[in-house]
């Protein structure tokens, strides 16, 4: 075989190639679309889990920490109570922060709920950044926790 011929028949192939490409790209395309829309679904709620699990995770060292303190023989009856009283507020942060995220879901909203200090940050996902739906989760996580936090709202 010449070389004319073999380019020939590499072009063609080419050709060939790029032309089957292009009539089946727009069946590509909505299907990808689909797709991507579950996708996002699922990367909200992944987003949203993986948001609580690094509070928990904190909290939990934080328990743990504490815990070291009680079962430690060096320290005082005083040390033992504030460590006591610690893991209790930690437990008490935990059960509010799931029970906003609870009644976050059954209300519509996929958020991710974290409380430090004397704050509240709340983040709502897969909704639109307006005031309307911002007003709505304070409101609500006011109602729930009765006004003990500042409450901050964020949009991702």
């Amino acid at each position: 075989m010449n070389k004319q011929a073999l380019a020939f028949l590499t072009l063609f192939s080419l050709i060939l190639m790029l032309s089957v490409y292009y009539v089946t790209l727009p069946a590509d395309t909505t299907t990808v679309m689909k797709n991507n829309k579950t996708s996002q679904k699922a990367e909200t709620k992944n987003n949203a889990d993986e948001l609580k699990k690094k509070s928990d995770e904190k909290k939990d060292k934080e328990i743990n920490s504490n815990s070291d303190v009680v079962s430690s023989p060096d320290t005082s009856e005083q040390e033992k109570q504030e460590a006591l009283k610690k893991i209790e507020s930690l437990k008490d942060t935990k059960e509010i922060e799931q029970a906003l995220i609870d009644g976050l879901k059954k209300a519509g909203y996929t958020s991710a709920v974290e409380i430090s200090d004397n704050t509240c940050k709340v983040t709502v996902f897969d909704q639109k950044n307006d005031k309307e739906t911002a007003k709505k989760v304070m409101q609500y996580v006011y109602d729930v926790t009765k006004g003990k936090y500042l409450t901050e709202v964020s949009f991702k």
